[in-house]
């Protein structure tokens, strides 16, 4: 009798610990534009977690293994046959929440309909961005034949803007992805309407639309509520979701209207939304960080520079945030020219998620950020002639890559940067001599 109940006893307290170290986290998959239309039977896969499939609701549940609420999970694949995945950038971080809901929908669409969007979007983008080009052109021709530029003098203004347009090309494509990927069922109505005549090729109206909604008035009043928060503890955990909710829904919108403008060929007009942005809160992490990609984006190196440091010096900043704004720094001193600085960058961008990789090897997203940080040490190296040096990042990033497309081989990101991998190999060992291995990669 002692026995069974010692033996009733272990398969308890056994039972209560695994379940004190699941954490259990709902989530809904819908299609996206489609009036919140759920979507069954889609596969969906997150590190931590246990494979799930959504039912007839669209609902499925995800059960974390040793993780609490406040880290951030990884998706590794979301698939179902016809279907393709929109918001998988919102997915690659997902902060678990602690009333059991997962941070964020899962937005999918029928096969092709991004890409015909994208398609769409590029060709109003390009038009646009030409038309502007075009007039910036004229302009300096005008003042040349009017005297009011030396010949000199054009010749340097017009090399700027011709570097600047096609700085801006070569945007596009990314920027046209964005726009196809919107989900017009979770946006703002602005943003919404805006986005639409965007697409029907009315850029003056669209940010005529958004100029007119007082959008600086709006941000100082989101940023005040926000500090205001914390002086009400009733229902607090409530306020700051409505809060959270409507301080991405400004930023969204101060994006728009910047790409808008850069569409347009206006580029110090989009900065001045971001600039005014960090006017109105230079501390907010969610701010700062949008307005260093944009400034990275758009060629204001400089600015970019700066605020990628107060990403890294923010006292809420996360490790990977960390990690991720030392990466996109070392990108633009690369760009700059500055190999060396960049090296420094890349490096410590490599250090934080080979520590972050070493305490869980199991999770896909510090993987595959990792192999992204050597990557770019490789090129780094390879830029400044450390072949040997460049062959063995390469080698390390090629090893991982074999490693996250085996897990997942309809990601279709890791095929192609399991591609890029042997490409990389290939070529350094060109360089080397090494034709036969070369051949091997290529």
């Amino acid at each position: 009798m002692k026995i069974k109940f010692l033996s009733f006893l272990v398969l308890f307290l056994t039972f209560k610990t695994n379940a004190q170290s699941t954490l259990i986290q709902k989530g809904l998959v819908r299609e996206q534009n489609s009036g919140k239309k759920p979507v069954d039977n889609v596969q969906i896969i997150f590190s931590n977690s246990v494979p799930a499939t959504s039912d007839n609701s669209g609902n499925f549940t995800l059960a974390f293994q040793s993780k609490k609420p406040g880290d951030f999970v990884f998706m590794n694949e979301v698939s179902k046959k016809g279907f393709e995945l929109v918001n998988d950038k919102e997915l690659q971080n997902v902060k678990l929440s602690s009333d059991t809901k997962l941070g964020t929908d899962i937005i999918v669409a029928k096969a092709g309909t991004i890409d015909a969007a994208k398609k769409d979007y590029y060709a109003i983008s390009d038009k646009s961005l030409k038309a502007g080009y075009e007039r910036e052109k004229k302009r300096l021709q005008d003042k040349l034949q009017d005297a009011t530029l030396t010949a000199q003098q054009y010749q340097e203004q017009f090399d700027n803007i011709q570097k600047q347009y096609d700085n801006q090309k070569k945007q596009l494509d990314e920027l046209s992805k964005k726009f196809a990927k919107v989900n017009f069922d979770d946006v703002s109505p602005p943003y919404q309407k805006a986005l639409e005549l965007f697409k029907e090729g009315k850029i003056d109206e669209a940010i005529k639309l958004l100029e007119n909604a007082n959008l600086n008035q709006q941000t100082a009043k989101i940023l005040k509520e926000g500090k205001n928060i914390s002086d009400q503890k009733k229902d607090l955990a409530e306020r700051e979701k409505v809060y959270e909710k409507k301080q991405k829904e400004q930023i969204e919108t101060i994006q728009l209207l910047a790409q808008l403008y850069a569409s347009k060929f206006e580029r110090d007009s989009a900065a001045a939304q971001y600039d005014q942005l960090l006017l109105l809160d230079s501390t907010n992490l969610d701010i700062l960080t949008a307005c260093s990609d944009f400034y990275k984006d758009n060629n204001f190196y400089e600015k970019a520079k700066e605020t990628y440091k107060k990403v890294i010096a923010h006292p809420k900043v996360l490790d990977w945030q960390k990690a991720n704004a030392y990466g996109e720094l070392g990108t633009t001193w690369q760009t700059t020219g500055n190999l060396d600085s960049a090296m420094q960058y890349f490096t410590k961008c490599y250090e934080a998620y080979k520590g972050m990789y070493q305490k869980d090897t199991s999770t896909t997203y510090e993987k595959q950020n990792l192999s992204v940080a050597l990557e770019r040490l490789g090129s780094t190296h390879t830029s400044l002639g450390n072949l040997e040096k460049a062959l063995g990042f390469y080698e390390e990033y090629n090893r991982l890559k074999k490693e996250l497309y085996a897990a997942y081989p309809n990601n279709v990101e890791f095929k192609n940067g399991l591609a890029i991998s042997f490409l990389k190999l290939g070529s350094t060992h060109t360089s080397l001599g090494n034709l036969e291995k070369a051949l091997g990669f290529y």
